[in-house]
This record gives structure tokens, C-alpha cells and sequence, in this order.
């Protein structure tokens, strides 16, 4: 096997937080990859065919890793499958042939010598062990086969499984839901944007009562309507945003898999419609944005365990470059990375407002001061970020919708992050901003828009209200799922 290739760099970069890192799963990880890797060493044949292979894919994943901070995941095998001979010489150097050649000496030199090596007393023995070490990852907690799935050579084996799952989900066929328009749908200009949000929860926005200084700048302007009594019945991102984006509800949940989203609908009435992603190509929402005309990926090579600086502010520019075309109606859907952990990647350091914050990853190791504060700095950081949007809308007839897929524990009850089904992931902040122009054309949406800003509402809202921004609905639409419809 060939450590080499996968860890060196790695080994390097983190050799500080290796003690750490022992108190939690990681350790765990560890053993689970062994199992993997025992088993081609207890046979000089298997060794001769495997060592070299681990060797060669360990060495090209850490040289990407560390050269562009970029990882295996789906979307980069999309583009690997999808690419020209000009654009794949591109990114080839000597260098990374020299390391792919060096771990690949390594690997043989490692072969060799096993290969003169006898097999173990008991072989038999220990094959069965490792088989069933090997039978138990696939049945161990979720969690830890999240992790373990990120972590080589697993992440390439499912980088290929997701890829693959992507591809059937992208060619399923849907259907539209029956939909009627308003006299005034046909409105000249209109700008919808769908902020995307990721892990923000209500209750940690200045907008909504909290103590911290979290939204300086939406604070300040006056047509900024906050929703702090948003239920997410999903929390995490893989169940949560198909929800958002189709007529799907606690009643009719199989519509997330059958029907087509409102860009669809809003394509079909001659939106110019863009979805410029900062997340991966999900499973679950895949189909989504070929729905529309255009679909950016701005951070193919990241994941969730790639820890280096992905920023929401890198959408803007892919942003700007639509605007140029100056369609008359547009649809805009950003699905940012928010603050998901590790919340200090996710936040430029002119953001670190509140002090200290987290130095380990594992967010267990920190002190809930440190967590709590890396968490408010994304706050903060979307503040920004939906203030630098807001800005370019100012003087066009638009409307913002923020709305993020789930809330984040912070340590209530012992608990962390998301996907828990804790009642802190269930509150999902959801903010509203609409020009001035929109305000002078449909002033009785605008009314309703206020009067309903501390209703509660499922997350199922989001289909109808932004449909009806456009005066679309939708079959079996209820006025009370529509935030831009008085309600007595």
C-alpha cells in the first residue's frame, strides 16, 4: 500500500492536530481503511495488482489536493468525462508526473518486496476478520460512513457511485404541474433571485431580535422583511432543498420526485433562468438546474472535507455575467455554502467580528464560545453577501428571496451541526427584499408581504410565493402557503 501519495502532504499540514483528532471518529476512520487496505497484503498476487493502483490514484488525488485544494467528486469527474484533449494537457505538469512517478516507485518497490514475503501463519483467519470488518463499514453509523466516504480510496469509489446516480436522476422525466397565470404576469421586467441558504439558522439574525451586531447592513435598509417562524420539517441539504424548489409538502411529498421546479415554469414563460451553484451536484436535486438555461458550478473541486477558503462571494461575478445579457425577465437561483462546518473556511477573515474562534476541526475539540462565534462570523458574512446582491437589484423591478435549507445545533443538549432532527436544525432563517420598483407595481403583495412576516410557515411556502411574485399559480395552490397574500 502507498501511504505516500495520499498522506504526505497531509501528514505535514496537520501533524498538529493528530492528538486531537484521536479523541474523535477519525481514529475510527483510520482502522476502517485499514481493513480495507489488509486484505491486498495477504496475498503476494492481490499486492502486486492492488499496491500499484492504491500508489498511482493516491498520488494523482494528493497532488490535486494540495497544488488546487480540489478533490474527487462528482462534478469533477463530470468535467473529466466531458473535457478536451487542449483542457486536460492543461492541467498537467511535470510536477505532478515526477510525484505520480515517485509514489509509483514506491508502490512497485513495496510490491517487490512482498512479493518474497510468506503469507502470515493463520492467513485464512485473517482474511475472514478483515472481510468482516470490510461487510461491518457498510452497516456502521451513517455519520461515520459519511466520513469514511470522504477519506481515500473510499472517496473515489464514491465519487463514481454518485456520479452515476447523478447521471440516471438527470435523465428521469417529469412533469410539469398544471399552472394558470395572472393578467399581470406578463409583466416587462422582473428580476426573482432564490438565495439558497445553507445551515443559517433565524434566531442568530439581528433582523429577528438577537443580541449580536449579525446583519449591520440589511438593518439599515428599509425594505428588508425578516421570517423567523420558518419550520423545516428536513435537516440537511439532500432532503431539504428538493422541498424547496417543487410543489412537494407534508401531503404530497412524492411531487419532489416526480414534478419539475418553478424554473421550469418560469422558463416556459420566458424567464431567462441561471443556476449558479457553490455546493456540489447533490443527488437528490440533480435534475433541478437543467431546468434551466444555464447551470454554473463555481467550486467544482470542493467538498464538505476539503478545508480551505470557499466563499459565497465568488457567485457575484458568475452573477454579473448574466446580468450583461439583459433578458428582460430573469430567474436567478444561488445556492451558497453558508455556514456549514468548518464555518471559519466559509468566512473571509475581515468577518471574523466575534472572537475567539474554533482551531480544530473536530467541533467537539472547541469550547462553545469558539463555536458560537465562528458561527455568528457567517452571519455576518452573509449579511455581505445578501447586501452585495440587494445592490445590484436597487434599481430594477426584483425581488430576493433568502430562504436557508435548514437551521445548526450549537450545542443545545450536547448537540452539533445538523441532520439530528434537533429542534434548533428545524428554524431555518428566511429574509424577503424587494425593490422599489416592485413595491410601486404590486403594492397590495407588498402589504400582504409585511402583515404575514411573523405567521408561521413551512418551508412549502416557498414554491407558491415565488411563483406568485411572477402572478403564477400553481393546481391545488392555498392562499395560506403564500406569503404574499393577506390572511385574516
Amino acid at each position: 500500500m502507498d501511504w505516500f501519495g495520499g498522506c504526505f502532504a497531509r501528514f505535514f499540514r496537520q501533524s498538529n492536530e493528530w492528538y486531537t483528532r484521536c479523541n474523535d471518529h477519525s481514529l475510527l476512520c483510520v482502522c476502517v481503511k485499514f481493513t480495507l487496505f489488509f486484505p491486498a497484503g495477504l496475498n503476494r498476487y492481490v499486492s502486486a495488482v492492488f499496491y500499484p493502483i492504491y500508489g498511482i490514484i493516491g498520488a494523482g488525488v494528493s497532488y490535486y489536493r494540495v497544488a488546487y485544494r480540489i478533490t474527487v467528486t462528482p462534478l469533477i469527474l463530470d468535467c473529466v468525462f466531458h473535457t478536451n484533449a487542449q483542457e486536460a494537457l492543461s492541467v498537467i505538469s511535470w510536477q505532478m508526473i515526477a510525484w505520480i512517478a515517485l509514489n509509483s516507485c514506491i508502490s512497485v518497490a513495496l510490491t517487490v518486496w512482498r512479493w518474497h514475503l510468506k503469507a502470515p501463519r493463520h492467513a485464512y483467519i485473517h482474511a475472514i476478520v478483515a472481510l468482516l470488518l470490510m461487510v461491518g463499514y457498510y452497516f456502521c453509523n451513517s455519520c461515520l460512513q459519511r466520513s469514511l466516504n470522504q477519506r481515500f480510496p473510499m472517496s473515489i469509489v464514491e465519487s463514481f457511485r454518485q456520479y452515476y446516480s447523478v447521471a440516471q436522476i438527470r435523465n428521469e422525466k417529469r412533469t410539469m404541474p398544471a399552472y394558470y397565470c395572472r393578467e399581470t404576469a406578463a409583466t416587462d421586467t422582473l428580476d426573482i433571485v432564490l438565495v439558497l441558504g445553507e445551515s443559517m439558522r433565524a434566531d442568530h439574525l439581528q433582523l429577528n431580535g438577537y443580541t449580536r451586531e449579525t446583519n449591520p447592513r440589511l438593518s439599515q435598509r428599509t425594505n428588508v422583511v425578516s421570517f423567523p417562524n420558518i419550520y423545516s420539517q428536513y435537516t440537511h441539504t439532500l432532503a431539504s432543498v428538493p422541498v424547496l424548489l417543487t410543489r412537494a409538502d407534508s401531503l404530497h411529498p412524492e411531487y419532489q420526485y416526480t414534478e419539475t421546479s418553478f424554473a421550469a415554469i418560469l422558463r416556459q414563460q420566458g424567464y431567462h433562468t441561471a443556476w449558479i451553484s457553490n455546493q456540489d451536484m447533490g443527488e437528490t436535486f440533480a435534475h433541478f438546474p437543467l431546468e434551466c438555461d444555464t447551470a454554473i458550478w463555481v467550486n467544482a473541486g470542493k467538498s464538505t472535507y476539503v478545508f480551505s477558503g470557499w466563499y459565497d462571494e465568488e457567485l457575484l461575478p458568475y452573477l454579473d455575467r448574466q446580468l450583461t445579457l439583459e433578458c428582460p425577465r430573469n430567474l436567478m437561483i444561488l445556492h451558497t455554502i453558508g455556514s456549514h462546518w468548518y464555518y471559519n473556511n466559509h468566512v473571509t477573515a475581515d468577518f471574523n467580528k466575534f472572537l475567539p474562534i474554533t482551531d480544530n476541526r473536530v467541533v467537539t475539540n472547541n469550547s462553545l464560545e469558539q463555536v458560537l462565534n465562528s458561527y455568528d462570523n457567517t452571519a455576518c458574512y452573509l449579511d455581505f453577501f445578501l447586501d452585495s446582491l440587494v445592490q445590484r437589484f436597487e434599481n430594477r423591478c426584483a425581488v430576493v428571496f433568502y430562504l436557508s435549507d435548514h437551521g445548526e445545533s450549537l450545542g443545545e443538549e450536547g448537540m452539533f451541526l445538523h441532520a439530528t432532527g434537533a429542534e434548533a436544525t428545524k428554524n431555518p432563517a428566511c429574509v424577503v427584499w424587494y425593490s422599489d420598483k416592485f413595491a410601486d407595481q404590486y403594492p397590495e403583495k407588498i402589504r400582504a408581504l409585511r402583515s404575514n412576516s411573523h405567521r408561521r410557515y413551512r418551508t412549502d411556502f416557498l414554491f407558491h410565493s415565488l411563483l406568485f411574485s411572477a402572478d403564477i399559480s400553481v393546481a391545488e395552490y392555498e392562499a395560506n402557503n403564500n406569503i404574499f397574500v393577506a390572511n385574516e
